[in-house]
């Protein structure tokens, strides 16, 4: 029996689908599973991957294309499929692939459309409506996720499995509290406590009033502390140009892209992480920062009551530059609600594997494909 996976998404920096990608081949690599073969599809030879990713029963095949990857997706690789059992991929599915299928959902963002362009939209919408119509079942990573399906998309509720995220075991605790020497080299940032946002420059994560509750903070509490800005920016918010305009240069800094190495140096010396965002499907950056320690503030939104993580992070009610600005200051003025908060985030990270994460898709795979389902 074979299962294709589509991984066009790990080509090029690894952000949140691509690592969610690499994490699912890491574990397939070593659990048993009933498929003797998992192709992995790409238009392009293997990126650098964790070792053993590709391995075993998962093997990387090139189908090479001058075709952008949605257009390669569609057009060049359905005739290179074969015969599969079943056919994966997150988001998207081959438009006319006529076989058994599962697609995985991270968050949508139709309750939103005024936070993307009309072309972005026409680029997005149509395809992931579609597959998640198409397939026979749809994997999201959330409650909350599962309920924008059925109402966006219009999805039959009795197809959708919930399988919420996981934290990779590389991210725990390394101590700190200032910005790591080796990043200071780097970047060129000046020694000094920081704050951390990691992620997409979207709308929805208020980049400009995160920008507005620090410079309030740093004027009214006279704090000596810096923000640290991580992530691409693919909708043209021009971080850099937001932090000039609010006489920020030298205490907020833009960094497009962090190696997951970075990133566990980041959060371990954070004095918290900072995620202001609206809308998420689930976020791998509060698990991520929770796994290293470090205080998590972000804005209510419905996933964070999945599994606790609402208790263990400082929730933000009102999605303002004031509220934020008074979470900012709490966490820096309260060491012992810092304390509180690091130690919920510990216990809350623990409870979430990117192994069951693993299985449990599996398990979705292998009952769309009609096979015996393996229990972990």
């Amino acid at each position: 029996m074979e299962l294709a996976v589509i991984a066009r998404r790990l080509l090029g920096p690894r952000t949140g689908v691509g690592r969610y990608l690499e994490y699912l081949l890491h574990h397939w690599t070593r659990s048993e599973s009933p498929f003797a073969r998992i192709v992995v599809y790409a238009p392009a030879e293997a990126p650098p991957l964790e070792a053993g990713t590709v391995a075993g029963r998962v093997e990387w095949r090139v189908v090479r294309s001058r075709l952008p990857p949605l257009a390669w997706e569609n057009l060049t690789l359905p005739g290179r499929l074969g015969r599969p059992e079943v056919v994966f991929g997150p988001y998207t599915l081959p438009w006319s692939w006529p076989g058994p299928a599962v697609v995985s959902n991270l968050g949508i963002y139709e309750s939103r459309p005024e936070d993307f362009s009309w072309w972005q939209r026409v680029r997005t919408t149509p395809f992931f409506r579609r597959s998640a119509r198409r397939a026979r079942l749809v994997i999201a990573n959330s409650e909350s996720t599962g309920r924008d399906l059925v109402r966006f998309y219009g999805i039959e509720e009795g197809k959708i499995r919930v399988i919420l995220p996981g934290v990779d075991e590389a991210f725990r605790p390394l101590g700190g509290d200032w910005v790591p020497p080796r990043l200071q080299a780097a970047w060129g940032l000046p020694p000094a406590p920081f704050f951390l946002f990691v992620g997409k420059l979207s709308r929805r994560r208020n980049i400009p009033m995160l920008l507005e509750a620090f410079a309030r903070l740093r004027r009214e509490r006279q704090v000596p502390h810096l923000l640290l800005i991580v992530g691409p920016d693919y909708l043209g918010i021009d971080a850099p140009r937001l932090i000039a305009e609010r006489g920020l240069a030298g205490a907020a800094f833009y960094v497009g892209f962090a190696p997951r190495p970075d990133l566990v140096e980041l959060y371990s010396a954070a004095t918290a992480f900072v995620l202001p965002t609206q809308h998420e499907g689930f976020s791998f950056t509060i698990l991520e920062a929770m796994a290293c320690g470090a205080p998590v503030v972000t804005f209510d939104h419905p996933p964070l009551r999945e599994a606790g993580v609402y208790e263990a992070s400082l929730t933000v009610a009102e999605p303002s530059a004031k509220a934020l600005f008074e979470a900012l200051a709490e966490v820096v003025e309260r060491p012992q609600r810092r304390a509180e908060l690091r130690q919920a985030g510990l216990a809350c990270a623990a409870r979430f594997s990117w192994k069951r994460v693993a299985d449990q898709t599996m398990a979705v795979l292998c009952e769309a494909a009609g096979c015996p389902i393996i229990t972990p």
